[in-house]
């Protein structure tokens, strides 16, 4: 059987159009791949576009925050209630020191409940009269900083003569006693005035549209200030005393050093300036005396020491 030439070119020509129309239909239905971007290495310029980026949005979000607070602080003064607008200020802390002199009268009291030493120990003598006498002596002191302020710590010394007048046998006997004190101090200031820094304040507080302020503008002030708002000062101390006596009459000298007693004092002081005060002040003295040899080389007494001084000295803070 024959088949005709022109039908076999023709069956050969239609499929090669089949073919070619199959691959063209199977290449435009493939999907595409993208090809990855090529990145690039950082540089120095990219970096600083970033932080800026950064920085302007932490600036807008405080703009923002600033502008709600004005908001309700225009609301506040709408509504007529005060606006506070405070301020922290760090304030130093400082600690006050003095150094004093002082001279005054020696009420003596007595030497009492006197008891043979030595030769003559187990007599009892009773007491024996202490005379009037001048006292003087210096101080130095330290009041601590901040809230401690009326609280301080004291060292003082001081000289007397408070001569034992003759009595119960024992003859008039000179008399010198040295004391040098370790005192706590506490004081207190009364008749303030007030601070210019809070009358200031205090004028310009309300402003013209409401705002109360609050600002505190005290950060050079000092305790010396407050000496000068607070002239009048009253204070007390007590404390331990290191007392040291010495006798002397016909039979010779005699001495007791290092006897531990009490020294207590009270006063008040008033500030010329914030530098400069004169104070008066009592102080009590009691110590145990035993002079084993102010009756000979063998025999002595002993008994309690008690007297008052009253006193007036200038200080000097710094």
């Amino acid at each position: 059987m024959f088949v005709k030439r022109s039908t076999v070119q023709g069956a050969v020509l239609s499929g090669l159009v089949l073919g070619s129309a199959c691959m063209g239909f199977a290449q435009t239905g493939a999907p595409v791949q993208e090809q990855p971007t090529e990145v690039g290495p950082r540089t120095l310029e990219g970096d600083r576009t970033i932080q800026q980026q950064q920085q302007a949005d932490r600036d807008r979000a405080l703009a923002q925050e600033q502008a709600e607070r004005d908001r309700a602080a225009a609301q506040d003064r709408a509504a007529g209630r005060p606006v506070v607008q405070e301020r922290v200020v760090e304030r130093r802390r400082e600690g006050e020191v003095y150094v004093s002199g002082f001279g005054g009268f020696t009420w003596g009291h007595n030497f009492s409940g006197v008891e043979g030493q030595g030769t003559v120990g187990g007599q009892q003598f009773g007491g024996l009269d202490l005379k009037d006498s001048g006292v003087y002596g210096a101080k130095v002191g330290y009041f601590h900083p901040g809230r401690l302020n009326w609280l301080g710590l004291e060292v003082e010394g001081f000289n007397t003569n408070p001569h034992m007048e003759q009595g119960g046998g024992i003859p008039g006997t000179h008399l010198r006693v040295t004391t040098l004190a370790f005192n706590v101090i506490a004081r207190t200031k009364v008749g303030c005035r007030k601070r210019d820094d809070e009358r200031r304040r205090d004028d310009g507080r309300v402003a013209a549209d409401g705002t109360v302020r609050g600002t505190d503008d005290r950060t050079d002030w000092s305790p010396l200030d407050e000496n000068a708002r607070c002239p009048l000062q009253l204070y007390a101390g007590v404390g331990p005393g290191i007392f040291f006596a010495e006798t002397s009459n016909q039979f010779g000298r005699s001495t007791d050093n290092g006897r531990v007693g009490v020294n207590a004092l009270a006063g008040a002081k008033y500030f010329l300036t914030r530098n400069f005060a004169l104070y008066a002040e009592y102080k009590f003295n009691y110590a145990h005396f035993d002079f084993s040899q102010a009756l000979g080389t063998t025999a002595g007494f002993a008994g309690d020491y008690k007297a008052s001084h009253v006193v007036g000295g200038l200080a000097w803070h710094f």
